[in-house]
């Protein structure tokens, strides 16, 4: 008899099969009926590793709309474009990866984030130094 959990469903059974040094080995049996060896890693629908492109690509169109607010937005774009890198190095290694025009788009959002973040500081300390200098003139 099969163990039962307190939902009514059976509890997955360990099931014993040959493995290729002749000795058998436990798996545990999945969703779909395919058995997965205990203790190997589970391998990701399609086979593609995972990756933090749609991470990157939020962080960077949050700094994209927080560098209008005094360059707040460089605290999100320089994690969103490190993000974006790792992520480019995973995808670039399997040529059809789901997740490469994702990780492209955060690394260009992040990288115009960055700029734009720069002029926008640059503008605000030049507004302020000519600020200074008209009223120093007006003495």
């Amino acid at each position: 008899m099969q163990p039962v959990d307190p939902y009514g469903q059976r509890a997955p059974q360990q099931i014993n099969i040959p493995s290729q040094t002749g000795q058998p080995q436990m798996v545990q049996p999945m969703m779909q009926g395919i058995a997965q060896p205990m203790g190997q890693p589970m391998m990701v629908v399609g086979g593609y590793p995972p990756t933090n492109a749609t991470l990157a690509l939020v962080f960077s169109i949050i700094g994209l709309v927080g560098s209008f607010i005094y360059g707040f937005g460089i605290c999100f774009a320089i994690p969103a474009f490190i993000l974006a890198n790792t992520a480019l190095k995973i995808t670039d290694q399997i040529p059809g990866h789901p997740d490469a025009g994702s990780a492209k788009t955060a690394k260009i959002i992040s990288l115009i984030t960055i700029i734009l973040t720069a002029v926008i500081i640059v503008v605000i300390i030049g507004a302020g130094v000519l600020y200074v200098w008209a009223s120093s003139l007006a003495n």
